[in-house]
C-alpha cells in the first residue's frame, strides 16, 4: 500500500493511479474513516473533493473528516471487492457498513477432497480451503441435532484424521450403525461416496432427491433379498420423512432463494435474511448495524458484498427491496462464486413481493426489540452517571482486578464494557513483571500504568469510567497513576468493594456493595434491585473470571514445564520452548525422535532422552510366588 499523503491540492489527486483498486481514507488522528473500491481510483477519489461531490450525502461529511488517502491497485474489480471486505473487517471504519464476524457462529465443514470425508463443526472458515461449508448457524444445539440425524441417515465417520489413522478397532458408533468404520477397512469406497453425495444434497436442501434415492435403494436391497440392509434404509427413510414433515414454512415450488429486507430507525439499521432452499425456509438471520450516511443502494451493496463472502452459499435468486449500487458488477462477482447465474431482483408484486414484505416485517420487529433494550441500557447508564456524578453516561467502562497465589503467577486483568455489554476486543491481561512477593497495590500500579500510558501517548480511546475491584487503598493507587499520567481530569475512577457479612445485633447481615469515589468519605450504595448495581456486578465478576482464567493457565503451563524438567538435559528454558513448539504435552509425548530433533530445541542426545522418557517400558514387578534361588 502506498504511504498516506496529505490531501492538499489537485497535484496530489492527479498523481493517483487510474486502475482498479481500493482507497483508504484516514482522519486527523490517522484512524481509518472509510474504505471504498473503484474501477478508476483517480476518478473516484477526485469525486469526493470537487465542488458538489457526486451527490451522495456521505461525501460532504467525509470531506471535512479526511486528511489522508492510501490506495492499493488490484488486477480486477473483483479482487478490489475482496480486499475492500478484508479491510473493512480489519479496521472497522466509522462510515462503512460493518457486519458482525461469522466466526462466532458454528458452521458445518465437509472436505470432499479427503478419501474418507467427515462432517464436523467449525467456528472459523479457512479462506482458500477446498472443503465445503454450510451455515453459519446461531444455534449450537440445532447443529448437534443435525449431525446426529445425518449420522442415522448416512453413517460417515466422525473421528478426527489422527484417530482415523491410529484406530485398530471400530468405535461404538459402528456398533449402532452410525459409522461404517473406514478406520479398520470395513467401509466400501463406492458406498461411502454415495453417503457423501446424499449428505451434500440434504445440506443443500434437496431432501426430495435424497428421499427418492433412499426409496430406490430400499427396493434394490429387497429385490436382492438383502432384508437387513433394506430394513436399515427403511428406518433412515422414515426418520427423514418425519423430519421433512415438521417444516412449517414451505412452498410447493422448489426454489432456492434469499430474501433480504431491512429497516432504518433510531440511528440503527437491521438486515433480515430469509434463506429458502427447495421452497422451504431453512434459516433466518438478523444483522443489526449502526446507521451511516450511505444512501440505500450503497448501503445494500456493502451488506451483500460482506454477507456473501467467499465461503457462503449463493442461491440463484436474491430478492432485495431496492437496487444495490453497482448491481451488474455485484452479480458478476456472485456468479463467479456460485459457478452459475445469480439474479438480484427487486420484486414489485406477487409471491416474491410478499416474501420481501415478510422479511421487512421481521426486521422491523427485531429492530424494535433491540431499540427497546438500548433504551433500557441508556437509562441504566444515565442512572449510573447521576449516582457517581459523572459528566456523561459511562458508555465505555474499564474494570481492573489482580489475581495471584501468595504472590506467585500474579496477573492483572482488564475487561471492557461498551453500552452495557462486554466488548471482548478491548479485554487485556497483564503478566506482572516488576513486583516481587504479594503486594496487590504495587501490582495494580504496574497494570494501570502499562494500560493508560498508551492512552496518554498514543491517543488510544479513553474510557468514560474506570472501576477498580477493591476499596480505598486500590482507589488511591489508581488516582495516583492517573494524576502522574495527567489523565485524572479526563478519566473518572471509582473503587468497588464487595459486600461483606457482619455481625449486627446478634445476627449476621450482608452489607451493601460500596463504591468509593476520590475525595469523598462516604461510599455510594445502591438498592439491591437497581439495574446500575447489576451492571457493575456483571462487570466486576467478568473481570475476576477473566483474570482467574489467565492465572490458572499460567499455573498449568508451569506444572507442565516442571514435569518436563525431570528429564535429563531439559531445563526450564528448553521445557518452555518445547511447549511453545508442540503446543501440548500430549504432542510432545507422541513425537518421534526425528520430530523432536527437527524442532530445533533439543540436541540429538537430549531428543533421544525425551523420547525414551515417555516410551520407556515399565519396570517389571516381582512375582511373590516365583521360585527363588535362595
Amino acid at each position: 500500500m502506498e504511504p498516506a499523503q496529505p490531501i492538499l491540492d489537485e497535484e496530489f489527486l492527479a498523481s493517483l493511479p487510474t486502475g482498479p483498486g481500493v482507497y483508504v481514507m484516514r482522519d486527523a488522528r490517522g484512524k481509518v474513516a472509510y474504505v471504498g473500491k473503484a474501477a478508476n481510483l483517480r476518478s473516484r477519489v477526485r469525486s469526493y473533493f470537487r465542488e458538489g461531490g457526486d451527490g451522495r450525502p456521505l461525501v460532504p461529511l467525509l470531506r471535512t473528516q479526511v486528511r489522508a488517502v492510501e490506495t492499493f491497485l488490484t488486477d480486477t474489480e473483483k479482487e478490489a471487492l475482496l480486499l475492500e471486505n478484508t479491510l473493512i473487517k480489519k479496521h472497522r471504519p466509522r462510515f462503512n457498513i460493518q457486519l458482525r464476524d461469522d466466526k462466532t457462529y458454528i458452521s458445518l465443514r465437509l472436505d470432499t477432497t479427503h478419501r474418507w470425508p467427515r462432517l464436523h463443526r467449525v467456528r472459523r472458515r479457512k479462506r482458500g480451503d477446498k472443503a465445503l461449508y454450510f451455515g453459519p448457524y446461531a444455534s449450537s444445539r440445532a447443529v448437534n441435532e443435525t449431525i446426529r440425524f445425518l449420522q442415522r441417515l448416512f453413517p460417515l465417520r466422525s473421528c478426527s484424521d489422527a484417530e482415523l489413522d491410529r484406530r485398530a478397532r471400530p468405535c461404538v458408533l459402528h456398533q449402532i450403525d452410525r459409522c461404517c468404520a473406514p478406520c479398520v477397512g470395513k467401509a466400501d469406497p463406492d458406498e461411502y461416496s454415495r453417503y457423501v453425495e446424499q449428505t451434500l444434497r440434504f445440506l443443500r436442501g434437496r431432501r426430495n432427491d435424497v428421499q427418492e434415492l433412499l426409496h430406490a435403494r430400499m427396493e434394490q436391497y429387497s429385490e436382492e433379498m438383502l432384508f437387513e440392509k433394506a430394513a436399515l434404509v427403511r428406518d433412515r427413510l422414515a426418520a427423514m420423512e418425519a423430519t421433512v414433515e415438521e417444516s412449517k414454512v414451505h412452498s410447493h415450488r422448489a426454489f432456492d432463494r434469499d430474501v433480504v429486507g431491512y429497516v432504518r430507525q433510531g440511528g440503527r439499521i437491521l438486515f433480515e435474511v430469509l434463506c429458502f432452499r427447495q421452497g422451504r425456509l431453512e434459516e433466518t438471520r438478523a444483522y443489526p448495524v449502526k446507521d451511516t450516511e450511505l444512501d440505500d443502494g450503497e448501503m445494500l451493496e456493502g451488506f451483500l458484498s460482506q454477507f456473501y463472502d467467499t465461503t457462503r452459499h449463493v442461491p440463484l435468486d436474491v430478492l432485495v427491496p431496492v437496487e444495490p449500487a453497482n448491481r451488474t458488477f455485484l452479480e458478476e462477482v456472485l456468479r463467479a462464486q456460485r459457478g452459475g447465474p445469480v439474479h438480484l431482483r427487486v420484486p414489485r408484486r406477487g409471491l416474491k413481493r410478499r416474501l420481501l414484505e415478510l422479511a421487512e416485517q421481521n426486521a422491523r420487529s427485531e429492530l424494535e426489540r433491540l431499540l427497546t433494550g438500548a433504551r433500557s441500557v441508556a437509562e441504566t447508564l444515565e442512572s449510573l452517571q447521576e449516582a457517581l456524578s459523572l459528566e456523561r453516561p459511562p458508555r465505555l467502562v474499564h474494570c481492573f482486578d489482580i489475581s495471584n497465589f501468595q504472590g506467585s503467577f500474579a496477573v492483572g486483568s482488564m475487561v471492557c464494557f461498551r453500552d452495557g455489554e462486554p466488548d471482548k476486543s478491548g479485554y487485556r491481561r497483564f503478566r506482572i513483571r516488576d513486583v516481587e512477593g504479594q503486594n496487590d497495590f504495587a501490582m495494580m500500579r504496574e497494570v494501570l500504568t502499562r494500560q493508560y500510558r498508551r492512552v496518554a501517548t498514543d491517543d488510544v480511546e479513553a474510557p468514560d469510567l474506570v472501576v477498580i475491584d477493591g476499596g480505598i487503598g486500590q482507589l488511591n493507587i489508581a488516582v495516583e497513576v492517573l494524576r502522574e499520567l495527567q489523565l485524572l481530569d479526563r478519566i473518572p475512577v471509582v473503587g468497588m468493594a464487595k459486600a461483606r457479612v457482619k455481625e449486627m445485633g446478634g445476627e449476621k447481615r450482608r452489607t451493601d456493595e460500596r463504591l468509593f469515589l476520590p475525595g469523598r468519605k462516604n461510599p455510594v450504595t445502591f438498592r439491591r434491585s437497581d439495574p446500575a448495581l447489576h451492571l457493575l456486578e456483571r462487570l466486576r465478576d467478568e473481570t475476576h473470571r477473566f483474570g482467574v482464567e489467565y492465572h490458572r493457565l499460567l499455573r498449568a503451563k508451569s506444572a507442565l514445564r516442571s514435569g518436563l524438567e525431570e528429564i535429563p538435559g531439559v531445563g526450564g528454558k528448553r521445557a518452555a520452548l518445547l511447549l511453545k513448539h508442540f503446543g501440548t504435552l500430549a504432542r510432545i509425548r507422541s513425537a518421534t525422535p526425528d520430530e523432536l530433533r527437527e524442532s530445533g530445541v533439543l540436541p540429538d542426545k537430549v531428543a533421544e532422552s525425551v523420547h525414551a522418557f515417555f516410551h520407556a517400558a515399565p519396570a517389571p514387578v516381582a512375582d511373590p510366588d516365583a521360585d527363588s534361588d535362595e
